[in-house]
């Protein structure tokens, strides 16, 4: 049996949406080159909603599992 974040590791999706992020976090994704419609590939799902390891421009780097829901598009706070 394969868990879910397992399905998903290796696979591209685009950045959907930044508004809902704090000015802090924006600013920082700006300064790493990651925008709406920045393509991601996720590397790895840290177990209990930790941090998710992604690759964008040949970088890998962690995202807080909030911030990286929010950049998919959904909306949970």
């Amino acid at each position: 049996m394969q868990l879910i974040s397992e399905q998903s590791i290796n696979k591209s999706y685009y950045v959907k949406d930044l508004d809902y992020l704090d000015d802090q976090t924006k600013q920082r994704l700006h300064s790493l080159g990651i925008h709406v419609g920045s393509q991601m590939t996720i590397m790895r799902f840290l177990p209990f909603h930790g941090p998710v390891i992604v690759e964008i421009d040949h970088q890998k780097i962690g995202l807080r599992y909030a911030v990286f829901k929010l950049l998919m598009g959904g909306i949970d706070q």
